[in-house]
């Protein structure tokens, strides 16, 4: 019986190690977080590069092109970074031709997560509108934004979009929430956004939906 207490014993404080060796800690799941954020743009940012010639006009789906951030003078692109731009990967094409002004409202179904970590291999979803792990525009109905509130990787991007486009979007952080701590997301994120761009209005007028 005294053996099989010892050994009791020795299983219930081992336990915990098992556990934390098994898991990474807060600490080390963003060490070297804006390191490690900006290194994963540049290799979005090289991965971007194959695709010679590729725009947001003619994309096809699996295809990938980057944007300027809008609030940057495309003109002296020469002293830009990888840092300044959104990356753009076409996964689905829409039929619309118009796309939204920064002055607009726009309907939109998305799914927004940070870059991929030990504990969260596919990025942990920091916000969404979807209700399903995939997206099924039958059972994920889209959200309303006044475009000029969102973050300037995204406003950047859907002022390309064409109703019904699905794009994932590869922002950085200085096109994101930047160098401080937003509710859950960490300083300096970069963020994976997939969006589906649904329609917009003018100011004065009302949403189709």
């Amino acid at each position: 019986m005294k053996r099989i207490l010892t050994f009791l014993l020795a299983a219930a404080l081992a336990l915990p190690c098992l556990i934390s060796c098994g898991e990474t800690s807060p600490e080390d799941e963003y060490a070297n977080w804006k390191e490690r954020n900006i290194s994963f743009i540049e290799g979005i940012a090289a991965k971007c590069d194959g695709f010679q010639g590729v725009t947001s006009e003619n994309a096809q789906p699996g295809q990938m092109f980057r944007l300027l951030s809008f609030q940057l003078d495309g003109t002296k692109d020469g002293r830009w970074t990888s840092q300044d731009y959104v990356y753009c990967e076409v996964i689905g094409k829409g039929t619309g031709t118009g796309s939204p002004l920064y002055s607009d409202s726009v309907k939109i179904s998305y799914r927004t997560r940070l870059i991929p970590s030990t504990n969260y291999p596919e990025g942990r979803v920091i916000d969404q509108s979807y209700k399903t792990e995939d997206f099924d525009p039958s059972v994920n109905m889209p959200s309303s934004f006044a475009l000029s509130g969102l973050i300037d990787g995204v406003v950047t991007a859907l002022m390309y979009m064409h109703e019904g486009d699905i794009w994932r979007l590869y922002i950085p952080y200085s096109l994101a929430y930047g160098n401080e701590d937003k509710s859950s997301v960490p300083a300096y994120s970069a963020l994976v956004f997939d969006i589906n761009y649904v329609c917009s209005s003018r100011k004065g007028t009302n949403l189709p939906y």
